[in-house]
């Protein structure tokens, strides 16, 4: 009998190349040293399927080809055979989550064992098919349970909502994200054209669910469309980023029809805060006001104070952005905009004052916790590669006090943003760096890059074999209890939980060099390694936050007057905002 060997654990570019990897978490040493970014390592359920499938087959073939020299009359007419065929491929014995599409066809293929070979037969029963595996992944990964203390499930409310018969746009929704999600990471990219099918045929469904009153109103067409906004987070770089904004747009259109009092129940709250977090997001980071308004999504909310506090002044936040794409880029110095402008100024610095009282108002669970420090890695290193920077290491208790932490701190960056392109405004060409604002500013946002910047192993599973205050605790609705297992791949949903604070972080003026290169690092391991493609996106978006836009609009100002001198005869009969659109 031959030995097959135990599976290797190493990276998927330590195998390809065939050397020994030191299998270091979040990526091996050997890739750093060749300035190739690590692609990870197989999942631990992928790696025992793997090896339980090699080891059971060569134990099956064995015993079938054993037992023909002395068995092969009961054999010969195939009954038995076949009715141990029917066992084995009955779907139903497999502890596996419900598979995402019908088996019936793989269970009556397998049925006719009396005529085909002992092999074929054994074969088409220890290979999982590509949707369950699809399925399971999506559900390891990405539908986080709710545990005790503060932490909530994330998509947990489409379990109950897929058991039974499920409606046919909610299930074909499910098959292409699960599919995407599968396909996006290292060696999978073959499974993309088939999510993009099932996509194309969730988007029809979806259309046709939607002319009907009643199922337009149901609680399936709702996570139907959710589901769809997060096939294109993950599958972002090969299609237009956009598609999510519409997506995310269509679910709130539907909370509108039906109204925060249908949202009253767990389930619904838990879907109602799901598309309030993706709407609050896209909000700030497009410049759009909350729409409807701030009191109508404040309407379905928690009982926890903390989180509605949070969720509160996210949504202020993004009502100011908006407000100060609009005031800031008005050329004409008149006295109404001089007002409009330092109000904004003001309601800004008021804001930020309560993101300061909400942090000091936080329990002591919600602290993180001071794990060690680390030194500097020296001229020349390649911080992109990185699964640290140098500095301060934190974990925290729960990994959804650690997201709110960071939604928090980002925000609170982006409030000195604003406040900034008010002041620089206000002062028309002179140095806005030279200001009080710009001291503050800089004094605060340093410290909030910090710390976004030393949560990052921990949402990454840096050094949880040797820390267990590392090793993430959460549950998710597929795999093992809790992700104790230190060898384990960090979860996919985390890095869509940290990549708009590093985005922040790292586009911000005060960052440093080191920093930046760290933490845009981070978001190509989310893209490459995660497979959460829209964090290409946003290492596509600007960079040089306030700066880039005070220096554009000030370049505006100026070809405006260049202008108005040139044409000044002309312009007498038009206002600057009319010659400013003309250029």
């Amino acid at each position: 009998m031959v030995n097959t060997g135990k599976p290797s654990k190493g990276c998927y570019l330590c195998r390809a190349r065939r050397i020994k990897c030191d299998e270091g978490k979040p990526g091996c040493m050997r890739c750093q040293k060749v300035k190739r970014v690590c692609p990870g390592y197989r999942d631990v359920f992928d790696l025992n399927l793997r090896d339980e499938t090699k080891s059971t087959k060569q134990k099956l073939n064995n015993r079938m080809v054993n037992s023909r020299s002395f068995d092969s009359r009961e054999i010969g007419d195939g009954s038995r055979l076949a009715g141990r065929a029917d066992i084995i491929a009955n779907p139903s014995s497999f502890d596996i989550i419900s598979p995402i599409s019908d088996t019936s066809s793989w269970t009556s293929h397998a049925s006719r064992g009396g005529t085909h070979r002992h092999g074929e037969v054994i074969c088409a029963q220890i290979s999982t098919p590509i949707d369950q595996q699809a399925t399971c992944f999506f559900l390891a990964n990405f539908v986080l349970l709710p545990a005790q203390h503060t932490m909530r499930g994330y998509f947990d409310f489409i379990l109950p909502l897929l058991k039974g018969k499920p409606d046919p746009s909610l299930s074909m929704a499910f098959t292409a994200v699960a599919t995407a999600s599968l396909g996006t990471r290292p060696n999978s990219k073959a499974l993309l054209p088939q999510a993009d099918l099932c996509y194309v045929k969730a988007l029809t469904k979806i259309t046709a669910t939607l002319r009907d009153a009643r199922t337009a109103s149901s609680d399936s067409t709702l996570a139907a469309v959710l589901l769809l906004s997060f096939f294109e987070q993950v599958t972002a770089t090969r299609v237009s980023h956009q598609a999510w904004n519409s997506h995310v747009d269509g679910a709130v259109a539907l909370l509108k029809a039906r109204g925060p009092e249908h949202f009253q129940t767990r389930r619904r709250r838990d879907i109602w805060h799901v598309v309030r977090a993706l709407a609050t997001i896209q909000y700030i980071a497009n410049s759009k006001p909350a729409f409807p308004s701030v009191d109508w999504w404040l309407m379905a909310s928690a009982s926890d104070v903390v989180i509605a506090k949070f969720a509160r002044m996210n949504l202020l936040l993004a009502d100011l952005r908006a407000e100060n794409t609009a005031v800031t880029s008005q050329i004409a110095r008149t006295a109404e905009n001089y007002e409009n402008v330092l109000k904004l100024q003001r309601k800004a610095e008021a804001l930020e004052k309560e993101y300061v009282q909400w942090f000091k108002s936080l329990p002591s669970s919600w602290q993180p916790k001071f794990e060690t420090w680390l030194g500097d890695k020296g001229i020349g290193y390649n911080y992109m590669t990185s699964a640290t920077h140098p500095g301060r290491i934190d974990s925290y208790s729960e990994m959804w006090i650690a997201y709110h932490q960071n939604i928090a701190r980002s925000s609170q960056i982006l409030l000195h943003v604003t406040i900034l392109r008010c002041v620089a405004w206000l002062g028309d060409m002179n140095d806005y760096t030279l200001t009080p604002e710009y001291a503050k500013a800089q004094k605060v946002c340093c410290p909030l890059i910090e710390d976004i910047v030393a949560s990052c192993p921990y949402f990454f599973g840096w050094s949880k074999d040797r820390n267990e205050a590392m090793v993430d605790k959460s549950f998710f609705a597929c795999g093992e209890s809790g992700n104790t297992d230190a060898r384990a791949s960090p979860k996919a949903l985390w890095g869509i939980f940290i990549m708009w604070p590093i985005y922040v972080a790292a586009s911000l003026d005060f960052v440093l060099p080191s920093q930046r290169l760290y933490l845009r690092g981070r978001l190509q391991y989310i893209s490459e390694v995660m497979g959460i493609h829209q964090a290409s996106v946003l290492l596509r978006a600007p960079l040089d936050q306030p700066s880039i836009y005070i220096y554009g609009q000030r370049q505006r100002v100026q070809a405006f007057a260049a202008l108005s001198k040139a044409t000044q005869p002309i312009a007498q009969n038009k206002s600057p905002e009319t010659i400013a659109r003309s250029t």
